[in-house]
Protein backbone atom coordinates (compact mmCIF):
# COMPACT_ATOMS: atom_id res chain seq x y z
CA UNK A 1 0.00 0.00 0.00
CA UNK A 2 1.15 3.58 -0.88
CA UNK A 3 0.91 5.96 2.41
CA UNK A 4 0.64 9.49 2.19
CA UNK A 5 1.33 12.45 3.59
CA UNK A 6 0.30 16.20 4.01
CA UNK A 7 3.49 17.99 3.48
CA UNK A 8 4.95 21.73 2.83
CA UNK A 9 4.25 23.46 0.14
CA UNK A 10 7.71 22.52 -2.55
CA UNK A 11 9.92 24.99 -4.01
CA UNK A 12 10.76 23.43 -7.50
CA UNK A 13 14.29 24.89 -8.18
CA UNK A 14 15.98 22.98 -12.09
CA UNK A 15 19.46 23.55 -12.05
CA UNK A 16 19.96 22.25 -15.18
CA UNK A 17 17.78 24.47 -18.28
CA UNK A 18 17.62 20.78 -20.23
CA UNK A 19 16.46 18.38 -17.49
CA UNK A 20 14.13 15.84 -18.31
CA UNK A 21 11.08 15.36 -16.78
CA UNK A 22 12.05 13.28 -14.25
CA UNK A 23 14.82 15.54 -12.87
CA UNK A 24 12.35 18.52 -12.73
CA UNK A 25 10.23 16.74 -10.43
CA UNK A 26 12.91 15.33 -8.03
CA UNK A 27 14.42 18.95 -7.72
CA UNK A 28 12.21 19.76 -4.92
CA UNK A 29 12.86 21.10 -1.90
CA UNK A 30 9.85 21.61 0.89
CA UNK A 31 9.22 24.16 3.02
CA UNK A 32 6.05 24.69 3.95
CA UNK A 33 2.56 22.82 4.30
CA UNK A 34 0.01 21.16 1.85
CA UNK A 35 2.21 19.21 -0.39
CA UNK A 36 0.96 15.49 -0.42
CA UNK A 37 4.12 13.34 -0.95
CA UNK A 38 4.15 9.42 -1.94
CA UNK A 39 5.95 6.91 -0.61
CA UNK A 40 8.63 5.47 -2.82
CA UNK A 41 7.02 3.44 -5.90
CA UNK A 42 10.32 0.95 -5.69
CA UNK A 43 11.03 -0.50 -3.23
CA UNK A 44 12.88 -3.58 -2.13
CA UNK A 45 10.63 -6.71 -0.11
CA UNK A 46 12.57 -5.66 2.83
CA UNK A 47 9.79 -4.00 5.72
CA UNK A 48 10.82 -3.38 9.01
CA UNK A 49 8.75 -2.82 12.08
CA UNK A 50 7.83 0.39 13.20
CA UNK A 51 9.59 0.19 16.80
CA UNK A 52 13.61 -0.10 14.87
CA UNK A 53 12.88 4.04 14.62
CA UNK A 54 11.84 4.94 17.96
CA UNK A 55 15.47 5.90 18.93
CA UNK A 56 15.62 7.52 15.64
CA UNK A 57 15.59 11.48 15.15
CA UNK A 58 12.02 13.33 14.19
CA UNK A 59 12.83 13.55 10.69
CA UNK A 60 14.40 10.65 10.00
CA UNK A 61 11.26 8.59 11.64
CA UNK A 62 8.54 10.24 9.93
CA UNK A 63 10.25 9.31 6.17
CA UNK A 64 10.30 5.73 7.13
CA UNK A 65 6.36 6.34 8.71
CA UNK A 66 5.91 7.50 4.99
CA UNK A 67 7.59 5.33 3.45
CA UNK A 68 6.12 2.37 5.09
CA UNK A 69 9.04 1.32 7.08
CA UNK A 70 10.92 0.01 3.64
CA UNK A 71 14.13 0.79 2.45
CA UNK A 72 14.86 3.71 1.02
CA UNK A 73 19.14 3.51 0.20
CA UNK A 74 18.57 0.52 -1.78
CA UNK A 75 19.96 2.25 -4.93
CA UNK A 76 23.33 3.03 -5.15
CA UNK A 77 23.60 5.91 -7.08
CA UNK A 78 21.30 7.58 -4.04
CA UNK A 79 24.27 6.28 -1.71
CA UNK A 80 27.07 7.73 -4.10
CA UNK A 81 25.54 10.92 -4.85
CA UNK A 82 24.76 11.28 -0.59
CA UNK A 83 28.58 10.54 -0.10
CA UNK A 84 30.08 12.74 -2.50
CA UNK A 85 27.72 15.77 -1.14
CA UNK A 86 29.12 15.28 1.89
CA UNK A 87 32.27 15.12 1.09
CA UNK A 88 31.85 18.39 -0.50
CA UNK A 89 31.10 20.37 2.44
CA UNK A 90 34.09 20.73 3.20
CA UNK A 91 33.93 23.43 1.07
CA UNK A 92 31.01 24.82 2.96
CA UNK A 93 33.18 24.52 5.86
CA UNK A 94 31.14 21.93 7.42
CA UNK A 95 32.99 19.33 9.42
CA UNK A 96 31.63 15.73 8.93
CA UNK A 97 33.61 13.28 11.46
CA UNK A 98 36.05 11.05 8.82
CA UNK A 99 34.67 7.72 10.88
CA UNK A 100 31.30 8.28 10.04
CA UNK A 101 32.33 9.03 6.36
CA UNK A 102 34.28 5.52 6.48
CA UNK A 103 31.71 3.81 7.89
CA UNK A 104 29.37 5.14 5.04
CA UNK A 105 31.74 4.15 2.41
CA UNK A 106 32.00 0.59 3.61
CA UNK A 107 28.12 -0.16 3.89
CA UNK A 108 28.25 1.24 0.20
CA UNK A 109 30.46 -1.34 -1.09
CA UNK A 110 29.64 -4.01 0.68
CA UNK A 111 25.80 -3.29 0.35
CA UNK A 112 24.46 -6.47 -1.61
CA UNK A 113 26.40 -8.53 0.60
CA UNK A 114 24.74 -6.96 3.75
CA UNK A 115 22.31 -9.36 5.66
CA UNK A 116 18.35 -7.93 6.13
CA UNK A 117 18.96 -6.56 9.53
CA UNK A 118 22.28 -4.74 8.66
CA UNK A 119 20.56 -3.36 5.51
CA UNK A 120 18.14 -1.81 7.86
CA UNK A 121 21.05 -0.53 10.18
CA UNK A 122 22.58 0.92 7.09
CA UNK A 123 19.24 2.73 5.86
CA UNK A 124 19.22 4.42 8.97
CA UNK A 125 22.75 5.77 8.79
CA UNK A 126 22.19 6.84 6.15
CA UNK A 127 19.17 8.31 6.36
CA UNK A 128 20.69 10.10 8.94
CA UNK A 129 23.71 11.50 7.55
CA UNK A 130 20.99 13.14 4.90
CA UNK A 131 19.13 15.02 7.31
CA UNK A 132 21.55 16.29 9.47
CA UNK A 133 23.43 17.36 6.47
CA UNK A 134 20.84 19.11 4.23
CA UNK A 135 19.86 20.87 7.94
CA UNK A 136 23.23 21.70 8.51
CA UNK A 137 23.76 23.50 5.17
CA UNK A 138 20.56 24.99 5.17
CA UNK A 139 20.34 26.43 9.00
CA UNK A 140 23.87 26.53 10.17
CA UNK A 141 25.75 23.49 12.55
CA UNK A 142 24.95 25.73 15.16
CA UNK A 143 21.81 27.27 15.98
CA UNK A 144 22.91 30.66 16.72
CA UNK A 145 20.10 31.53 19.52
CA UNK A 146 21.98 28.94 21.53
CA UNK A 147 25.18 30.05 21.29
CA UNK A 148 24.07 34.38 21.15
CA UNK A 149 20.75 34.31 22.86
CA UNK A 150 20.54 38.06 22.08
CA UNK A 151 20.54 37.39 18.08
CA UNK A 152 17.18 37.49 16.44
CA UNK A 153 17.81 34.61 14.01
CA UNK A 154 15.27 31.82 13.76
CA UNK A 155 15.74 28.71 12.02
CA UNK A 156 14.09 28.57 8.38
CA UNK A 157 11.62 25.99 7.78
CA UNK A 158 12.71 22.87 5.95
CA UNK A 159 10.84 19.53 5.93
CA UNK A 160 13.78 16.79 5.28
CA UNK A 161 11.45 13.94 4.88
CA UNK A 162 9.46 15.09 2.47
CA UNK A 163 13.15 16.22 0.55
CA UNK A 164 14.73 13.07 1.34
CA UNK A 165 11.65 10.80 -0.04
CA UNK A 166 11.75 12.86 -3.22
CA UNK A 167 14.99 12.80 -4.21
CA UNK A 168 15.58 8.92 -3.50
CA UNK A 169 12.55 8.67 -5.90
CA UNK A 170 14.21 10.53 -8.53
CA UNK A 171 18.15 9.50 -8.09
CA UNK A 172 18.84 13.35 -7.64
CA UNK A 173 20.05 13.25 -3.82
CA UNK A 174 22.72 15.44 -4.91
CA UNK A 175 20.89 18.15 -6.61
CA UNK A 176 19.07 18.97 -3.40
CA UNK A 177 21.82 19.89 -1.57
CA UNK A 178 22.87 22.43 -4.89
CA UNK A 179 19.50 23.43 -4.78
CA UNK A 180 19.10 24.12 -0.71
CA UNK A 181 22.69 25.84 -0.21
CA UNK A 182 21.93 29.61 -0.05
CA UNK A 183 22.37 31.86 -3.20
CA UNK A 184 24.03 34.82 -1.24
CA UNK A 185 26.77 36.29 -3.55
CA UNK A 186 28.79 36.57 -0.20
CA UNK A 187 28.55 32.86 0.58
CA UNK A 188 29.24 31.87 -2.97
CA UNK A 189 32.19 33.92 -3.20
CA UNK A 190 33.75 32.53 0.49
CA UNK A 191 32.79 28.91 -0.41
CA UNK A 192 34.83 29.35 -3.79
CA UNK A 193 37.93 30.72 -1.64
CA UNK A 194 37.65 27.92 0.20
CA UNK A 195 37.40 25.69 -2.18
CA UNK A 196 40.81 27.23 -3.23
CA UNK A 197 42.32 26.56 0.00
CA UNK A 198 42.34 23.40 -0.19
CA UNK A 199 43.20 22.96 -3.53
CA UNK A 200 46.66 24.78 -2.50
CA UNK A 201 47.06 21.93 0.27
CA UNK A 202 48.40 19.91 -2.12
CA UNK A 203 50.92 22.24 -3.33
CA UNK A 204 53.20 22.31 -0.78
CA UNK A 205 55.51 25.41 0.18
CA UNK A 206 59.25 24.82 -0.20
CA UNK A 207 62.07 27.22 1.06
CA UNK A 208 64.64 28.67 -1.91
CA UNK A 209 67.16 30.96 -0.87
CA UNK A 210 69.15 32.57 -3.53
CA UNK A 211 68.24 32.95 -7.17
CA UNK A 212 68.36 36.33 -9.77
CA UNK A 213 65.76 37.68 -11.83
CA UNK A 214 64.49 34.94 -15.34
CA UNK A 215 66.09 32.23 -13.26
CA UNK A 216 64.03 29.51 -12.90
CA UNK A 217 63.28 27.94 -9.89
CA UNK A 218 61.07 25.20 -9.59
CA UNK A 219 59.88 26.00 -5.98
CA UNK A 220 58.49 28.90 -7.43
CA UNK A 221 55.15 27.59 -8.79
CA UNK A 222 53.82 26.78 -5.29
CA UNK A 223 54.92 29.79 -3.88
CA UNK A 224 53.26 31.96 -6.67
CA UNK A 225 49.95 30.63 -5.96
CA UNK A 226 50.19 30.85 -2.44
CA UNK A 227 51.30 34.25 -2.78
CA UNK A 228 48.47 34.83 -5.13
CA UNK A 229 45.79 33.42 -2.64
CA UNK A 230 47.00 35.94 0.12
CA UNK A 231 46.16 38.26 -2.16
CA UNK A 232 50.07 39.48 -2.20
CA UNK A 233 50.88 38.91 -6.01
CA UNK A 234 48.43 39.67 -8.68
CA UNK A 235 46.03 36.56 -10.32
CA UNK A 236 46.95 37.82 -13.39
CA UNK A 237 50.76 36.46 -12.87
CA UNK A 238 51.82 33.07 -14.87
CA UNK A 239 52.28 30.53 -11.55
CA UNK A 240 55.38 29.52 -13.57
CA UNK A 241 58.49 28.43 -12.06
CA UNK A 242 60.43 32.06 -13.46
CA UNK A 243 61.43 34.26 -10.53
CA UNK A 244 60.61 37.69 -11.60
CA UNK A 245 60.45 41.26 -10.39
CA UNK A 246 57.05 41.14 -9.37
CA UNK A 247 57.61 37.92 -7.68
CA UNK A 248 60.54 39.28 -6.00
CA UNK A 249 58.64 42.73 -5.06
CA UNK A 250 55.36 40.41 -3.42
CA UNK A 251 57.94 38.05 -1.22
CA UNK A 252 60.02 41.08 0.35
CA UNK A 253 56.15 43.09 0.58
CA UNK A 254 55.09 40.02 2.54
CA UNK A 255 58.26 39.92 4.86
CA UNK A 256 57.88 43.22 5.22
CA UNK A 257 54.66 43.25 6.67
CA UNK A 258 55.48 40.27 8.68
CA UNK A 259 58.63 42.12 10.15
CA UNK A 260 60.67 39.60 8.75
CA UNK A 261 64.55 39.68 7.30
CA UNK A 262 63.45 41.44 3.49
CA UNK A 263 65.52 38.94 1.43
CA UNK A 264 62.88 38.45 -1.77
CA UNK A 265 63.42 34.73 -1.29
CA UNK A 266 61.00 32.25 0.89
CA UNK A 267 63.21 31.23 3.79
CA UNK A 268 61.21 28.85 6.50
CA UNK A 269 60.16 31.93 8.60
CA UNK A 270 58.31 33.19 5.60
CA UNK A 271 56.83 30.14 4.30
CA UNK A 272 55.77 29.59 8.51
CA UNK A 273 54.24 33.33 8.08
CA UNK A 274 52.36 32.45 4.61
CA UNK A 275 51.17 29.01 6.30
CA UNK A 276 50.07 30.64 9.12
CA UNK A 277 48.18 33.54 7.50
CA UNK A 278 46.26 31.25 5.25
CA UNK A 279 45.28 29.08 7.91
CA UNK A 280 44.07 32.24 9.99
CA UNK A 281 41.80 33.08 6.68
CA UNK A 282 40.11 29.91 6.65
CA UNK A 283 39.26 29.90 9.89
CA UNK A 284 37.61 33.26 9.51
CA UNK A 285 35.91 31.76 5.88
CA UNK A 286 34.40 28.63 7.60
CA UNK A 287 32.93 31.25 10.91
CA UNK A 288 31.55 33.11 8.36
CA UNK A 289 29.97 30.60 5.89
CA UNK A 290 28.51 29.39 9.18
CA UNK A 291 26.50 32.79 9.58
CA UNK A 292 25.51 33.38 6.37
CA UNK A 293 23.37 29.83 6.77
CA UNK A 294 21.86 31.51 9.67
CA UNK A 295 20.66 34.39 7.75
CA UNK A 296 17.86 34.82 4.81
CA UNK A 297 18.66 32.51 2.11
CA UNK A 298 17.99 35.17 -0.55
CA UNK A 299 17.03 38.66 0.11
CA UNK A 300 13.79 40.48 -1.14
CA UNK A 301 13.68 42.87 -4.06
CA UNK A 302 14.26 46.28 -2.08
CA UNK A 303 16.07 45.77 1.46
CA UNK A 304 18.39 47.83 3.11
CA UNK A 305 21.85 46.08 4.32
CA UNK A 306 23.86 46.84 7.73
CA UNK A 307 27.20 44.85 7.80
CA UNK A 308 27.96 45.96 11.45
CA UNK A 309 32.20 44.76 11.45
CA UNK A 310 32.12 47.27 8.47
CA UNK A 311 30.33 50.15 9.80
CA UNK A 312 28.67 50.30 6.07
CA UNK A 313 24.77 50.18 5.07
CA UNK A 314 23.98 49.95 1.26
CA UNK A 315 20.35 50.21 0.77
CA UNK A 316 19.69 48.22 -2.56
CA UNK A 317 16.54 48.36 -5.18
CA UNK A 318 16.14 45.30 -7.81
CA UNK A 319 19.35 43.80 -6.87
CA UNK A 320 21.01 47.27 -7.66
CA UNK A 321 23.00 48.95 -4.87
CA UNK A 322 21.79 52.64 -4.76
CA UNK A 323 23.94 53.91 -2.13
CA UNK A 324 26.16 53.39 0.66
CA UNK A 325 26.42 54.84 3.93
CA UNK A 326 29.27 54.82 6.72
CA UNK A 327 27.15 54.01 9.95
CA UNK A 328 28.52 54.05 13.69
CA UNK A 329 27.38 50.75 15.53
CA UNK A 330 26.74 49.67 19.53
CA UNK A 331 30.37 49.26 21.41
CA UNK A 332 31.42 45.97 22.72
CA UNK A 333 29.37 46.70 25.69
CA UNK A 334 26.20 47.16 24.37
CA UNK A 335 25.86 45.58 20.87
CA UNK A 336 23.80 46.30 18.05
CA UNK A 337 21.48 42.91 17.49
CA UNK A 338 21.82 40.49 14.86
CA UNK A 339 18.20 40.72 13.16
CA UNK A 340 15.81 40.50 9.86
CA UNK A 341 13.27 42.82 9.86
CA UNK A 342 11.10 45.27 7.38
CA UNK A 343 10.99 48.93 7.58
CA UNK A 344 7.41 50.45 9.27
CA UNK A 345 8.06 53.79 9.56
CA UNK A 346 10.03 56.63 9.41
CA UNK A 347 9.49 59.45 11.75
CA UNK A 348 10.64 63.50 11.27
CA UNK A 349 12.06 65.21 13.96
CA UNK A 350 11.91 62.14 16.10
CA UNK A 351 11.55 63.05 19.62
CA UNK A 352 14.01 60.61 22.09
CA UNK A 353 12.85 58.51 24.78
CA UNK A 354 15.98 57.53 27.06
CA UNK A 355 15.83 53.61 26.92
CA UNK A 356 17.18 52.30 30.45
CA UNK A 357 20.53 51.35 30.09
CA UNK A 358 21.26 55.00 29.21
CA UNK A 359 19.08 56.52 31.85
CA UNK A 360 20.36 54.26 34.53
CA UNK A 361 24.59 54.98 33.36
CA UNK A 362 24.27 57.92 31.63
CA UNK A 363 21.56 60.59 32.12
CA UNK A 364 21.01 59.97 35.85
CA UNK A 365 24.05 60.46 37.01
CA UNK A 366 25.00 63.26 34.98
CA UNK A 367 21.80 65.04 35.93
CA UNK A 368 22.81 64.80 39.50
CA UNK A 369 25.47 66.81 39.17
CA UNK A 370 23.66 69.22 37.42
CA UNK A 371 20.25 70.09 36.93
CA UNK A 372 20.25 72.45 34.25
CA UNK A 373 20.99 69.25 32.11
CA UNK A 374 17.46 68.93 31.35
CA UNK A 375 16.50 71.85 30.21
CA UNK A 376 19.75 72.23 27.41
CA UNK A 377 18.85 69.19 26.27
CA UNK A 378 15.32 69.90 26.04
CA UNK A 379 14.48 67.04 27.98
CA UNK A 380 10.64 66.72 29.89
CA UNK A 381 10.54 64.51 32.81
CA UNK A 382 7.22 62.20 33.51
CA UNK A 383 6.83 60.31 36.43
CA UNK A 384 5.07 56.96 36.53
CA UNK A 385 1.46 58.22 36.26
CA UNK A 386 2.62 60.11 33.18
CA UNK A 387 2.65 63.63 34.58
CA UNK A 388 5.36 66.22 34.06
CA UNK A 389 7.99 66.47 36.83
CA UNK A 390 9.96 69.66 36.89
CA UNK A 391 13.82 69.26 37.21
CA UNK A 392 13.50 71.02 40.58
CA UNK A 393 10.94 68.68 41.78
CA UNK A 394 12.84 65.61 40.44
CA UNK A 395 14.42 62.97 42.88
CA UNK A 396 17.74 61.36 41.74
CA UNK A 397 17.17 58.89 44.45
CA UNK A 398 14.38 57.27 41.69
CA UNK A 399 16.16 58.72 38.93
CA UNK A 400 15.55 55.50 36.97
CA UNK A 401 11.99 55.47 37.36
CA UNK A 402 10.85 58.31 35.40
CA UNK A 403 10.64 58.16 32.05
CA UNK A 404 12.55 61.15 29.97
CA UNK A 405 11.62 62.85 26.50
CA UNK A 406 14.08 64.71 24.17
CA UNK A 407 12.15 67.16 22.45
CA UNK A 408 12.70 66.81 18.53
CA UNK A 409 14.83 69.07 16.77
CA UNK A 410 18.45 70.33 15.50
CA UNK A 411 20.03 68.92 18.65
CA UNK A 412 18.26 65.54 19.41
CA UNK A 413 20.71 62.67 20.08
CA UNK A 414 18.17 61.10 17.30
CA UNK A 415 19.16 63.90 14.40
CA UNK A 416 16.07 65.16 12.44
CA UNK A 417 15.43 61.21 11.00
CA UNK A 418 15.22 57.96 12.36
CA UNK A 419 13.70 54.77 11.10
CA UNK A 420 12.04 52.44 12.45
CA UNK A 421 11.03 48.47 12.11
CA UNK A 422 10.29 45.99 14.39
CA UNK A 423 12.45 44.25 16.69
CA UNK A 424 12.60 42.77 20.49
CA UNK A 425 15.36 45.23 21.02
CA UNK A 426 14.21 49.15 20.20
CA UNK A 427 16.61 49.47 18.23
CA UNK A 428 16.38 51.36 15.06
CA UNK A 429 18.73 53.75 12.37
CA UNK A 430 18.82 57.30 12.89
CA UNK A 431 20.70 60.49 12.34
CA UNK A 432 22.84 62.04 15.01
CA UNK A 433 24.32 65.58 15.90
CA UNK A 434 27.31 64.16 16.66
CA UNK A 435 29.01 63.57 13.12
CA UNK A 436 32.24 63.31 14.33
CA UNK A 437 31.95 59.60 14.48
CA UNK A 438 32.09 59.00 11.32
CA UNK A 439 35.49 60.54 10.45
CA UNK A 440 36.65 57.53 12.73
CA UNK A 441 37.92 54.38 11.00
CA UNK A 442 36.90 52.69 14.32
CA UNK A 443 32.63 53.06 14.57
CA UNK A 444 31.47 51.37 17.65
CA UNK A 445 30.47 54.18 19.85
CA UNK A 446 26.89 54.06 20.19
CA UNK A 447 24.30 52.16 22.77
CA UNK A 448 23.19 49.99 19.98
CA UNK A 449 21.38 51.48 17.28
CA UNK A 450 22.56 52.94 13.44
CA UNK A 451 23.77 56.20 13.60
CA UNK A 452 23.65 56.88 9.64
CA UNK A 453 25.57 59.08 8.04
CA UNK A 454 23.57 61.39 4.79
CA UNK A 455 20.28 60.19 6.46
CA UNK A 456 18.54 62.09 3.97
CA UNK A 457 19.66 60.20 1.28
CA UNK A 458 18.27 57.26 2.89
CA UNK A 459 14.78 58.96 3.20
CA UNK A 460 14.79 59.37 -0.19
CA UNK A 461 15.73 56.20 -1.28
CA UNK A 462 12.38 54.81 0.82
CA UNK A 463 10.08 57.42 -0.15
CA UNK A 464 10.66 57.13 -3.54
CA UNK A 465 10.21 53.31 -2.98
CA UNK A 466 7.58 53.28 0.04
CA UNK A 467 5.72 56.76 -0.17
CA UNK A 468 6.05 58.12 -3.17
CA UNK A 469 3.22 60.76 -3.05
CA UNK A 470 5.09 62.28 -0.68
CA UNK A 471 7.33 65.13 -2.27
CA UNK A 472 10.93 66.50 -0.99
CA UNK A 473 9.32 69.64 -0.99
CA UNK A 474 6.65 68.56 2.04
CA UNK A 475 9.58 66.33 3.98
CA UNK A 476 11.43 69.99 3.50
CA UNK A 477 8.72 71.95 4.96
CA UNK A 478 8.07 69.28 8.04
CA UNK A 479 11.76 69.06 8.59
CA UNK A 480 12.03 73.18 8.81
CA UNK A 481 8.18 73.03 11.41
CA UNK A 482 10.42 70.74 13.92
CA UNK A 483 7.02 69.10 14.35
CA UNK A 484 7.60 65.24 14.61
CA UNK A 485 6.03 63.67 12.14
CA UNK A 486 5.78 59.74 11.94
CA UNK A 487 5.01 58.60 7.97
CA UNK A 488 4.07 55.12 7.31
CA UNK A 489 5.93 53.33 4.28
CA UNK A 490 4.28 49.50 3.36
CA UNK A 491 3.43 50.46 -0.43
CA UNK A 492 6.95 48.25 -1.34
CA UNK A 493 8.23 46.32 1.46
CA UNK A 494 11.45 47.39 2.58
CA UNK A 495 13.30 45.03 4.52
CA UNK A 496 16.20 45.66 7.10
CA UNK A 497 19.16 43.31 7.56
CA UNK A 498 21.49 44.53 10.61
CA UNK A 499 23.77 41.44 10.43
CA UNK A 500 27.38 40.67 10.92
CA UNK A 501 30.18 39.50 8.11
CA UNK A 502 34.21 39.56 8.78
CA UNK A 503 35.65 38.49 5.65
CA UNK A 504 34.48 38.69 2.40
CA UNK A 505 35.91 37.55 -1.55
CA UNK A 506 35.60 39.69 -4.36
CA UNK A 507 34.84 37.93 -8.24
CA UNK A 508 38.55 37.70 -8.40
CA UNK A 509 39.56 36.09 -5.40
CA UNK A 510 40.47 39.05 -3.42
CA UNK A 511 39.65 39.30 0.11
CA UNK A 512 38.88 41.97 2.49
CA UNK A 513 39.09 41.27 6.11
CA UNK A 514 36.79 43.66 8.69
CA UNK A 515 37.64 44.02 12.68
CA UNK A 516 35.63 41.57 14.77
CA UNK A 517 34.19 44.40 17.25
CA UNK A 518 32.02 41.87 19.14
CA UNK A 519 34.41 38.62 19.41
CA UNK A 520 32.78 36.55 17.78
CA UNK A 521 34.36 34.77 15.66
CA UNK A 522 37.13 32.61 17.74
CA UNK A 523 34.06 31.88 19.97
CA UNK A 524 32.27 30.53 16.98
CA UNK A 525 35.19 28.33 15.40
CA UNK A 526 35.47 26.36 18.36
CA UNK A 527 32.38 25.77 18.89
CA UNK A 528 32.25 24.41 15.03
CA UNK A 529 35.08 22.01 15.90
CA UNK A 530 33.96 20.38 19.06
Amino acid sequence: MIKKLVLPTVLLTCVLSSCGERSKQAMRVVYGENEVVEALNEVPNIQFDSLQTSALQEEVRLFYKTNDYHLGWFNAANRQQLLESVRNLQNDGIKIASKEIHQLVDLDATYEQLNETDKIQADFLFSTMYVNTLDNLFNGSVRAKRLYGDWEITPKPLNTSATMLLALEHENVALTYDSIRTKQPVYTQLRKKLSAYYALEKDSLKPFKQGKINDTIPELVAVKKHLIFLNQLADSIQTDAIYNQATAQSIKAFQTQKKLSVTGFTDTKTIEAMLRDENALKEKIIVNLERWRWFPREFSSNYILVNIPAYSLVSVSNQDTIRQHKVVVGTAARKTPILSSTLTTVVLNPTWTVPPTIKKNDLVPKASNDLSYFSRLNFTIYNSQGKVVTPENWDASKGTSYRYVQKGGPGNTLGRVKFLFQNNHAVYLHDTPSQWGFARNDRNLSSGCVRVQDPFDLTSYIFELAAPDLTKEEVDKIIASQDTKSIKVSENPIDVHLLYWTVQVDTHGKFTYFKDIYKYDEELYKRLNK
